[in-house]
């Protein structure tokens, strides 16, 4: 699976600032290997409807389902959403943190169903 995290370098260990809008990349991480490619942020450049739209097209184009992020204003999360693509907000440090704090929910998650199923 692939997840977008916006950052303040083209790095797995750079912050991943405050807000969404401000990050000049945005890196593209294979969950399972940590691979990653870096793109140029398209809400740094645009505004309005343009951004949000441009920006869920082409986390589409790369097959990017989840985006990970410490703020996310409502016009982007609205075409996030339309797109099909979840955006996690709240989350802070550095990019390879925040995936590694997601990686640890998605397997909590994964147990408390897997416990569930088995009490059913």
């Amino acid at each position: 699976m692939k997840i977008a995290v916006p950052s303040t370098l083209p790095t797995l260990d750079a912050h991943m600032g405050t807000r969404f809008c401000r990050n000049k990349y945005l890196l593209i991480i294979e969950l399972e290997t940590m691979e990653y490619e870096v793109m140029m942020n398209p809400v740094m450049a645009l505004s309005g409807p343009a951004a949000g739209k441009l920006f869920a097209q082409q986390l589409l184009q790369e097959n990017v389902r989840i985006v990970l992020s410490n703020h996310c204003n409502s016009s982007i999360l609205k075409f996030l959403g339309s797109a099909g693509i979840q955006v996690i907000v709240g989350m802070s440090g550095s990019v390879r943190n925040a995936v590694k704090e997601f990686k640890e929910m998605c397997m909590a998650d994964t147990l408390v169903i897997a416990v569930e199923a088995l009490q059913n």
